[in-house]
């Protein structure tokens, strides 16, 4: 009789021992923020939208061991990228339509004071409806998607169909910005700290005439899925056991389940640009761009590869290296390609080199941040001024601006810093400075040849014949800026080839109601993640 007592006691300690260690298992401790949700939602004249998710997460305490769930607007999405680009892999996911998630799983475990930073790129499509406040419009409110922890930096962006005017765009809350992306109006918010599951909606809406479909009218139908989600939410208060006893036989691996969300504009700055490619990232978002700066920074990067050389400055001809066989950029072989056989310079050419630059600079450019990009471009010129200044020796402060000559070109006080910071008159040999005298004259070298310079000398020459070089590498600068401009528009403002280059960016997406000033007639669905 006491045996079975005993035993029905043990039983009994056995079974609270179980319940106590599941009970700890599914409460295992995950702490994790948000560091960076860019998102940048680029809607398409087909009405289909390319969102870019770029999420940047930090564990605070814990492991996230196996995948971060992404939410999606709806079912109507197509996935197609997926990547880590902390390691540069590309990871396996898997797809919910019913759930409307993305599961994106780590290529390794993300452990505690660590980071990582996620890529998805989505299709989607059924997002846009007419809008029913504004008669002709349609629109879409959306919803970046929300996390059960602090978002630290949000930043939204929404890139309108080729056409669309500033003064047709209806949106709320107000933007942070407006600004133009290969000729498209994009708006962009900001906000930071946001407390768990905080939303931040917006609304926009533009007319329909813009798109090359038509669009349908909104439905209410996505309002039961808000009422069935309550009814989950009030079962899981009212049947806890019920809830906790189904989680952990049929899905103990999402028991351990912090919620996070993805959302995109931009994957920060574009870092890995090369000097013309920033300088014309800098150029283009000014009202009148110099163009003579930027194809003197393209000229001089073929003086140091030794592929040209300068014969005169006015007017200016140049002398091809035709010994060189080494490799080019893109810009560098369209820049080559100016040359007349006489030395100087194609106008009309060399506006096609301007051209090419843009397109190769969109192309790397998709889902970053253009201001963020100017920032750190600015900061690297900063940062090559400083190290030219605490050089040690004239000699050595003249070498430093050698070889950071890409970049300092980028300061528009770049001839009269060059000056004031090599203002020593130690003398130098010209002769152990190669790149120096291949941006001087025939005539000026011969010279310095027969009577050495001093640093100051140096110096002076270098700045005025680049000044003068800027000066003469283009005749009519406003004559030439109208042809580039002429090019540029046109080409943004042609039929659109934003599926085979998207503007890339993220965020959870949905259609919704009750805008201000701008009204699509439906409900929100969109969809949560979370990690584990």
């Amino acid at each position: 009789m006491h045996t079975k007592k005993y035993g029905l006691i043990v039983i009994i300690l056995i079974f609270i021992a179980f319940i106590g260690l599941s009970s700890n298992v599914c409460s295992q401790t995950l702490k994790y923020r948000i560091l960076h949700e860019y998102v940048t939602l680029t809607v398409e004249k087909d009405a289909y939208i390319t969102l870019v998710y770029n999420l940047t997460v930090i564990v605070d305490e814990g492991t996230i061991k196996r995948y971060v769930a992404i939410g999606m607007p709806n079912s109507n999405f197509k996935v197609l990228e997926v990547k880590e680009l902390d390691t540069g892999k590309k990871i396996s996911y898997s797809i919910d339509k019913e759930s409307k998630t993305v599961t994106l799983y780590v290529s390794s475990p993300i452990s505690s004071g660590n980071t990582r930073t996620f890529y998805l790129v989505v299709l989607v499509k059924d997002l846009l409806f007419k809008d029913k406040t504004n008669p002709g419009n349609g629109g879409f409110q959306f919803i970046p998607s929300w996390f059960p922890v602090r978002v630290e930096d949000l930043r939204l962006t929404v890139i309108l169909p080729e056409g669309v005017k500033k003064n047709e765009i209806k949106n709320v809350p107000d933007y942070d910005n407006i600004f133009t992306i290969d000729g498209r109006i994009a708006l962009y918010w900001e906000r930071h700290g946001l407390e768990p599951n905080e939303k931040f909606k917006i609304g926009v809406s533009f007319p329909e005439k813009y798109l090359s479909v038509t669009l349908s009218e909104p439905s209410n139908e996505e309002d039961w899925f808000g009422i069935f989600f309550i009814l989950l939410i009030f079962l899981f208060f009212t049947i806890p056991f019920i809830f906790i006893a189904y989680l952990f036989i049929k899905n103990l691996k999402k028991i351990i389940y912090v919620k996070p969300e993805l959302y995109i504009e931009a994957l920060g700055p574009r870092k890995g640009l090369y000097a013309p490619e920033a300088a014309w990232i800098i150029e283009s978002e000014k009202a009148k761009p110099n163009y003579s700066k930027i194809l003197t920074m393209i000229l001089y990067s073929l003086i140091k590869k030794n592929v040209v050389q300068i014969v005169s400055v006015n007017p200016l001809r140049l002398e091809k290296n035709e010994e060189f066989k080494g490799r080019l950029r893109y810009y560098e072989r369209s820049f080559l390609r100016c040359i007349r056989e006489d030395g100087l310079l194609n106008e009309d050419c060399l506006i096609k080199v301007i051209d090419a630059l843009d397109k190769g600079v969109a192309n790397k450019m998709r889902g970053y941040s253009r201001k963020e990009t100017i920032e750190y471009y600015k900061n690297i010129v900063l940062r090559a001024w400083n190290e030219v200044q605490n050089a040690k020796t004239p000699f050595l402060k003249l070498q430093k601006a050698q070889d950071k000559m890409d970049w300092l070109l980028l300061d528009p006080e770049y001839y009269s810093k060059f000056r004031i910071i090599l203002s020593d008159p130690t003398p130098v040999d010209i002769q152990y400075l190669p790149v120096w005298s291949r941006t001087l004259p025939l005539s000026s070298r011969r010279e310095y040849a027969q009577n050495p310079p001093n640093i100051v000398q140096v110096a002076d020459s270098i700045a005025s014949n680049m000044e003068r070089v800027s000066e003469n590498i283009v005749k009519n600068v406003e004559s030439f800026s109208e042809k580039v401009a002429k090019v540029i528009e046109g080409r943004s403002s042609g039929k659109s080839e934003s599926r085979s280059r998207p503007i890339y960016s993220s965020s959870c997406a949905c259609v919704s109601c009750a805008c201000a000033c701008a009204c699509v007639s439906c409900a929100c669905a969109c969809a949560s993640g979370g990690a584990g």
